[in-house]
């Protein structure tokens, strides 16, 4: 096995447990409330991240160049005022959790659909497109 597929897998299972928080917290808390302690301690762990990584493991960590930076603004507000949100009320609203999250994961359909228009080089073929109406056929009956 790949190790970026072992990445993945914790990942995901991790992100698995992160939504079952997300539901039941969402309940308890309001979607603004949930989203402000969200980021707010996700930004802590970030710093604490990006000082033991410079501090102890001695990673150079650059500024964000000029012409990058409205990129990042711009994914930074879809995240925070669409994103999370929407996620957070889909997970609430929905009576199971991984309902919500196989609508949510079509992001990979999108994400390929996406890398085919602005990333030379990728190619659409039979295989792929099989296994894009596989997922979306699988996304049907889970829901």
């Amino acid at each position: 096995m790949e190790v970026w597929v072992s990445y993945a897998l914790v990942a995901a299972f991790f992100i698995a447990c992160r939504d079952i928080f997300t539901r039941e917290y969402s309940k308890k808390y309001s979607t603004t409330e949930h989203v402000i302690y969200y980021y707010v301690l996700s930004g802590l762990m970030v710093i604490s991240y990006a000082l033991y990584q410079k501090y102890i493991k001695g990673e150079t960590i650059r500024c964000i160049d000029k012409n990058d930076l409205w990129k990042y603004v711009f994914i930074a507000i879809i995240s925070v005022a669409l994103i999370t949100p929407c996620q957070a009320l889909s997970l609430k609203k929905c009576d199971n959790p991984g309902k919500s999250k196989a609508i949510v994961n079509l992001n990979t359909i999108f994400a390929f659909l996406i890398s085919i228009i602005l990333i030379r080089g990728v190619k659409m073929n039979m295989r792929a497109l099989f296994g894009i109406g596989l997922t979306i056929i699988g996304v049907y009956f889970v829901i």
